[in-house]
């Protein structure tokens, strides 16, 4: 998953008892001005961490189908909104192995991202996150959440620097064609240095 452009509109989701969608625009910087990059703003602040990551695993439980479905992955923001609410924008399309969005926003409210990392695929150690992943987020000084062919989620966590498991193999929905591998190899978390030597080693 990598960033792009600045995007101009954001529309998000809102999980109504993680059953029912609703839409709602987001604020926008005034026509002409242009978008500012995350990167120049501080630490994004977010909701209570154990309110995100049951919003991130009942959101991305939602997408794994499709994911798995049209063997891609799927990206996008979680925001929190001015009255609290926690939304998702919508999932934007990308390939078997990669997500490219558009940059969020200073003050849009975006403070984490998320994808999925679509159907299993045995040449890919897509059961943890990926440097990518990140350095991606980092970049943007912000969190990021990620969802596996396995049926994990991880917290990529700008402030700890690290990637951490925020419920394990099967928690959320599984690839029918996942095959597990090395489960007992998978940590509970990692920092970006323990993905690299995973990473050689894979």
């Amino acid at each position: 998953m990598k960033f792009t452009a600045f995007v101009p509109l954001i529309v998000s989701l809102a999980l109504l008892g993680c059953d029912e969608v609703a839409t709602k625009q987001l604020p926008t910087a005034p026509p002409g001005k242009g978008g500012v990059p995350v990167a120049s703003a501080p630490a994004l602040s977010g909701p209570p961490e154990a309110r995100a990551d049951e919003f991130a695993a009942s959101f991305l439980n939602s997408i794994q189908a499709r994911s798995f479905r049209e063997r891609r992955e799927l990206c996008g923001y979680f925001v929190l909104q001015q009255n609290g609410q926690i939304t998702a924008t919508p999932p934007q399309p990308g390939t078997f192995a990669s997500c490219d969005m558009d940059a969020p926003r200073s003050g849009s409210g975006a403070f984490a991202s998320y994808h999925t990392h679509g159907a299993y695929g045995s040449e890919y150690d897509n059961e943890v996150p990926s440097e990518t992943d990140l350095l991606s987020d980092w970049d943007f000084r912000m969190n990021g959440y990620v969802s596996t062919p396995g049926g994990r989620v991880w917290r990529v966590d700008y402030s700890d620097r690290d990637t951490r498991q925020v419920c394990g193999q099967g928690c959320i929905a599984v690839d029918p064609g996942f095959r597990p591998e090395d489960e007992a190899g998978i940590r509970q978390s990692y920092t970006l240095g323990q993905l690299r030597a995973r990473g050689d080693s894979f």
